[in-house]
């Protein structure tokens, strides 16, 4: 494969990011998201929310049966798909949309424990939303995450330790890798303190972003990463996901947290 090189991997970023830019003014991130829920008809304490990949919608978990995985593993909480994407992500609307669309509803709905599942950059939006509210997430279900670019992943590995990692100070960052770098000084400050032990990782051994999930593995509970054979795939996270239910008596993936 080959390797750009730093002037390259740049441009590339600049022409990806203003290409999503450009297309995102035609979305209103402003209206409410759709969302695919998964109901049982029980009442029930416990709600998974779902954060779809880069051009992926709110129908593909239903589509990709992650719903009736679940279901067969024996999870009785509700279940609900939000349809936010990368164009939520490059306007800074992302946290805002779960907020009013899912959140709001959760609260007068009266659940209690929520977790979150994220598969590609859907993982990135998961964690970044717990980031904000940590108090009121059980724990986050990272799906072959995208977690660092190929700039982030130079600077990480030169630093050798995560502890030894400073963020760049560039303010002329593109909103994407803004976003990467605020995720890894929380990670950084997590991982010091020992406080990352309701982060689950899953992927692919031939997944297109292994590099950047490694580092993310390193800092992570080792018990709480699953891998099997496959590449950045629905199929492979389908595999994943059935792995972790299977297992998550013993990991406490998603058990209840009050």
């Amino acid at each position: 494969m080959m390797r750009l090189s730093k002037k390259m991997e740049i441009v590339l970023i600049f022409i990806i990011t203003f290409s999503l830019v450009t297309c995102a003014l035609l979305i209103d991130v402003n209206k409410p998201v759709d969302l695919v829920w998964d109901k049982t008809g029980k009442k029930t304490d416990d709600l998974i929310i779902f954060f779809p990949g880069l051009y992926d919608s709110a129908e593909k978990f239903k589509d990709e049966a992650f719903f009736s995985i679940a279901r067969k593993e024996g999870i009785t909480a509700d279940m609900v798909s939000a349809n936010v994407n990368v164009y939520h992500l490059v306007k800074e609307m992302m946290i805002e949309r779960i907020e009013k669309d899912v959140f709001a509803h959760a609260k007068v709905t009266g659940y209690k424990n929520l977790w979150l599942v994220g598969v590609s950059l859907g993982g990135l939006n998961a964690l970044l939303l717990n980031i904000k509210h940590e108090k009121d997430i059980c724990g986050v279900v990272t799906l072959a995450p995208y977690v660092a670019n190929t700039l982030l992943i130079k600077d990480l590995r030169d630093a050798k330790e995560i502890k030894n990692w400073k963020p760049d100070s560039d303010e002329n960052k593109l909103v994407l890798e803004k976003r990467l770098q605020f995720l890894w000084v929380w990670l950084k400050e997590k991982s010091s303190n020992n406080k990352l032990n309701n982060i689950y990782l899953g992927y692919g051994k031939e997944d297109k972003y292994i590099n950047a999930i490694e580092l993310f593995e390193n800092i992570l509970d080792k018990n709480h990463v699953v891998t099997v054979k496959g590449g950045h795939t629905w199929e492979t996270s389908q595999k994943i996901w059935q792995k972790q239910l299977s297992s998550r008596l013993k990991t406490g993936l998603l058990q209840p947290c009050n």
